[in-house]
């Protein structure tokens, strides 16, 4: 048999297996033993949350719940349009947990119109979205345009305090809240199902969908834990979005290892490097424009240490020389 368009390869497959690159779990069981092992430390933070491990499943059941009732079935496309909230990572493992293909990877710079040509295009089932949110929202709402993605079958409204209206918009349901459901279906334990849909950045072209299992996404975590010796005492904090690929890769080492994943707070006046001080990171996670920001701050201030960390995960291009040496480029 030809591979066409995938990679997918059952010999492959079982020699992941036995060499123990790919496991029997998936994104959410791992949370589920985290939950069960050590309920109260802290998993996931934002600049206005922390969940420990038990709230953290406890909610995720919430939403899968939640979607499970709206019909969505295994298979189905679920869409993220949200800043940096928890919610985001919930929604994600909610997916896990029913089989569902989460595409999180819808930006804020993107347009409402952008945002229907790639909903479209993936035939999205469920999307989660906040009023006020996006490149065009002072114009045009997502809300308001659930007709021209006929596929979907439910919109959920992320409350927006900063835009002054934390009311839904259009019809669009709640975010389910953080209780125990009282009934839930069996959750997905194929760790080879496709959990992840992203889009390329679309800098030479449309952007192109790229799918992942949780086994393909787990394995490059169990790699980073393991080599780089991160237990469930680190604090990683990933300073891009998370709609970008390098907050998923912090998800995966999260649940890994078992560890506290604080997400970067983009507010006015909020500077990363005091996020850093904040939160006490040992991990930081970022592009080479976030080192150089903050290597500038450092300097600024005198500063002898970067606070607590002992280690900077860097992705995309080479920091030139000169910019190593002077600049300070704006995150």
């Amino acid at each position: 048999m030809q591979n066409i368009l995938t990679l997918h390869n059952p010999q492959n497959a079982r020699d992941y297996y036995l060499s123990g690159i790919w496991q029997q779990e998936t994104l959410y069981t791992l949370a589920r033993r985290h939950a069960r092992e050590r309920p109260t430390s802290c998993a996931l933070r934002d600049a206005d949350v922390r969940l420990t491990w038990r709230e953290v499943v406890d909610w995720v059941d919430s939403v899968a719940e939640a979607l499970h009732r709206q019909g969505m079935k295994p298979g189905d496309r679920v869409g993220i349009w949200l800043p940096n909230v928890v919610q985001a990572t919930i929604i994600f493992l909610a997916c896990s947990r029913n089989g569902y293909v989460c595409c999180p990877s819808l930006h804020q710079n993107y347009t409402v119109d952008d945002i229907c040509t790639l909903l479209n295009r993936i035939q999205c089932r469920a999307l989660f979205a906040m009023p006020g949110y996006g490149a065009d929202s002072d114009r045009n709402s997502i809300f308001s345009r659930v007709a021209d993605i006929p596929t979907l079958a439910c919109v959920f409204a992320q409350p927006n305090p900063a835009a002054g209206d934390p009311a839904l918009h259009e019809g669009a349901l709640p975010f389910p809240d953080r209780q125990p459901p009282s009934a839930l279906s069996t959750p997905d334990l194929n760790p080879d199902k496709i959990v992840y849909l992203a889009f390329t950045s679309g800098t030479t072209g449309l952007p192109k969908g790229v799918m992942h299992s949780d086994n393909t996404l787990l394995a490059n975590g169990r790699a980073l834990v393991e080599d780089w010796g991160h237990t469930a005492g680190t604090t990683l904090l990933t300073l891009s979005p998370m709609s970008h690929h390098i907050a998923t890769v912090a998800m995966e080492q999260m649940l890994v290892a078992g560890l506290e994943m604080v997400m970067t707070n983009l507010r006015a006046g909020k500077h990363a490097l005091d996020w850093i001080l904040e939160t006490g990171a040992t991990y930081v996670m970022g592009v080479p424009t976030h080192a150089m920001d903050i290597l500038q701050a450092v300097r600024d201030r005198n500063m002898t240490s970067l606070g607590e960390v002992r280690t900077f995960y860097m992705a995309g291009a080479a920091i030139p020389a000169k910019s190593r040496r002077s600049s300070s480029a704006s995150a």
